[in-house]
């Protein structure tokens, strides 16, 4: 027991240093405590063969696996940021954000309880920001940072659904007692729960069309892009391991899993060629291993995928890390690289010799198909009686013959040896793959039988495993159909065209942007409060007459604001927030006291749309003032559905922070504009610190005190409310971000005098 807390407790022992060294020594500290922490993982995974609980923590095989996988990739990452970082001027904050990463790594792979399993999922996307934004003098780092922040926000989206309805089914928080409870009582609505879960990871593992975050997100530290493409983006294999015991009542969400992956693998791999920016190319590489990882989820082979995510992490952290001395290498020269992908599609380029192509059509084609028969047959032999993992095969023995022909085009001179050689090496390749799948099988799935019963449900629809298999063909014959005629000296048409579409990616970074300025456009026009008073009168009256709406709530409308009267109290806050603020609060309290909230169906969907509401005016606040004025409005619209007096405490504090901070901005800047002022978390960290926390309230972040009435609400809500409501949350976040937030980053002014809190 002493061990596994350490373990955990580590990084945040790591972060309470900082308070006292200088920012050099602190990083070696930082390095140094990270590196204990793997040792002792590494001891309790070898030495410790007892399961053991901390607190919510839970050290399994599983998790005590992952996490001694977590802390190696940080400590090469410490190691490295040690110099690679040591001139910059944010190194301890630099330091303490990776620590601080590490420790909600670990929470997530040895949570045993589902809200903080969700708080880690939660802020993964929060500190990744701050991590990717860490040169935060850099627009395109803070506009890509945002783009990464808001697809993990996406992602969180259908696992906070899916612990809702396993809490509503189950009534319990703890995983162990729930993979218990779900094998002696499963539910028919399972499958709904997995394919939740499995379009969390999809989102989080940046599977196509989800993936311009990763690609783009390279404005960070280089270690960042190794601690993001060796940990953060395998979330999709580490949340689907945790719910193992779920899967054996899957209906949907495996073949999900698989059609998607085979699709980010082939488009991910495509993209990669037509790169020629070292750091971008790796960032396509990691998409299209990431679509092979999520295939093998899909096929039931969660122990695969879990090696594949150990194995890729690894090997993509040090490639990453080279890049830097790569890159620092071509700023020395001149010269740019020609485009390989080019001249071989369109100006054909490159000298052949004839190869016989019966001969080496048969090694490729025979001889791999037989290593991978062989593998299996000695190290699994139970896996070719289930269909699903026969695709897995299928798979293994395409790319082995593809290796096998790149061999033959590199070594053509020495053809036997080539043959050899490639032989030998890919039935080492494929012994370890299969035999490692095998071993980590007792680490992830919790009882026996329970991979069996995965196998079993994997593609059990007939209809999606013959859409599966005729994907994988038709995918297999184009790539194979194109790599003849590509060297043919008459080109396919399709060539030019192909190219200039490929080049392009596909146009997904330009319909995000599409995306991106149409949400803008609406949040603008939303923000007139004469043309949302127009909308107001729809809603409100929907259904519902003047005199059947309860002459109380129209009263407690004004104070606990309830949609289309909380237009009213917005306006009030926002012409006169320093008066009317604190004014409005206190009669919200008083009005509580002495008004019971009525229990009418029709304030539960208003006090939901309120929510959504408001939360989409706050997406293009400018000052505090305007923030609060639609906060306030957003977060005490819960108190409908909660009926909790103490909630409007929790919900209350968020925006009453906010008002303070606001008032202190106002002081030393003279105005309260997000607009005025940027370099804060530069100039003023303490200030930046409080300002980052009292959003991440208002915002209802996971385990804040805020987050516990809107999850009662979601308790007491039905579907449509539901909807609302996390419509509405996923809003507040982005709202935070593109406002609040702002001046955090950005250049500070040489003619304001920052003074930061505690500080003269």
């Amino acid at each position: 027991m002493l061990f596994e807390a350490i373990v955990v407790a580590t990084p945040l022992l790591s972060i309470i240093t900082s308070l006292f060294l200088e920012k050099r020594l602190y990083s070696k500290v930082s390095t140094i405590f990270t590196g204990v922490a793997f040792l002792l993982s590494l001891y309790v995974l070898l030495f410790t063969n007892k399961e053991t609980s901390f607190i919510f923590l839970r050290f399994d095989g599983l998790g005590t696996l992952l996490a001694s996988y977590i802390l190696l990739v940080s400590l090469v990452i410490h190691k490295y940021s040690e110099n690679y970082m040591k001139d910059e001027q944010g190194l301890k904050r630099y330091f303490i954000l990776l620590d601080l990463m590490t420790w909600n790594l670990l929470t997530l792979v040895l949570s045993n309880h589902l809200l903080v399993l969700f708080a880690s999922w939660h802020l993964m996307g929060v500190i990744l920001y701050f991590l990717l934004t860490f040169n935060n003098r850099r627009g395109q780092a803070v506009e890509w940072g945002r783009l990464a922040l808001f697809t993990h926000r996406l992602a969180d989206v259908p696992l906070l659904i899916a612990v809702l309805l396993l809490y509503k089914q189950y009534g319990t928080f703890e995983i162990s007692k729930l993979a218990q409870m779900v094998t002696t009582e499963p539910s028919d609505t399972l499958w709904i729960t997995t394919l939740l879960i499995i379009l969390s990871g999809i989102l989080k593992s940046a599977q196509i069309p989800f993936h311009v975050w990763l690609v783009y997100s390279m404005e960070g530290p280089t270690p960042v892009s190794a601690l993001m493409h060796a940990g953060i983006v395998n979330a999709g294999a580490i949340i689907a391991s945790k719910f193992s015991f779920l899967f054996a009542y899957d209906l949907y969400g495996l073949s999900l899993s698989f059609l998607v992956g085979i699709i980010t693998a082939v488009l991910g791999s495509t993209l990669m060629l037509m790169q020629n920016d070292v750091k971008k190319a790796l960032g396509y590489s990691t998409v299209g291993q990431m679509g092979y990882m999520m295939m093998e989820v899909g096929v039931g082979a969660f122990a695969l995928a879990v090696y594949h995510m150990m194995a890729h992490g690894i090997f993509k952290a040090t490639l990453f890390l080279s890049s830097g001395g790569v890159i620092h290498e071509a700023r020395k020269d001149p010269n740019i690289p020609r485009d390989e992908v080019y001249d071989a599609l369109i100006k054909k380029e490159g000298t052949y010799k004839d190869m016989p192509t019966v001969f080496y059509g048969a090694i490729t084609l025979l001889v791999p198909l037989l290593l991978v028969l062989i593998t299996h047959y000695i190290f699994e032999p139970d896996f070719f009686k289930y269909q699903a993992p026969l695709i897995l095969l299928f798979f293994g023995w395409i790319t082995s013959a593809q290796v096998l022909l790149n061999l033959f085009k590199v070594g053509r001179e020495k053809p036997l040896l080539t043959a050899l050689l490639g032989i030998v090496s890919l039935f080492v390749l494929l012994s370890v793959y299969v035999l490692m799948s095998h071993l980590l099988r007792g680490f992830v799935f919790p009882y026996e039988g329970l991979q069996e019963k995965v196998y079993e449900r994997a593609f059990s629809n007939p209809v999606l495993f013959i859409l599966g298999i005729a994907i994988s063909l038709i995918l297999v014959l184009v790539g194979w159909i194109l790599i003849y005629f590509a060297n043919r000296e008459e080109p396919l048409k399709v060539h030019l065209s192909l190219y200039a579409h490929l080049s392009r990616e596909l146009y997904f970074p330009d319909l995000y942007k599409l995306i991106g300025e149409g949400f803008m456009k609406l949040a603008r026009l939303l923000s007139f409060t004469s043309l949302s008073a127009v909308s107001a009168y729809g809603v409100f009256y929907a259904g519902e007459t003047s005199e059947n709406f309860p002459l109380e709530a129209l009263i407690l409308a004004f104070f606990i604001p309830l949609f289309p009267i909380s237009l009213i109290t917005s306006y009030l806050i926002r012409r006169f927030w320093i008066y009317s603020y604190p004014l409005i609060a206190l009669l919200g309290v008083i009005s509580l006291e002495f008004i019971k909230i009525p229990n009418y169906e029709f304030l539960y969907y208003l006090a939901s749309f309120t929510l959504l509401f408001h939360s989409l005016r706050a997406v293009v606040s400018q000052s505090f003032k305007e923030g609060i004025s639609e906060l306030y409005p957003a977060l005490l619209s819960l108190i409908w559905l909660s009926k909790e007096e103490i909630h409007f405490v929790f919900l209350l504090l968020p925006s009453a922070l906010l008002y303070l901070l606001g008032i202190y901005t106002k002081r030393i800047l003279h105005t309260d504009s997000f607009y005025y002022a940027g370099g804060f978390i530069e100039k003023m960290p303490i200030y930046s610190l409080l300002l980052v926390i009292v959003s991440l309230q208002a915002c209802l972040t996971p385990l804040m005190p805020s987050f516990y009435p809107f999850f009662d609400a979601l308790l007491k809500a039905n579907v449509l409310q539901i909807t609302l409501l996390i419509t509405g949350w996923f809003m507040l976040g982005v709202a935070i971000a593109l406002s609040v937030w702002r001046p955090l980053h950005g250049f500070p002014r040489e003619d304001i005098n920052y003074t930061d809190l505690l500080r003269r």
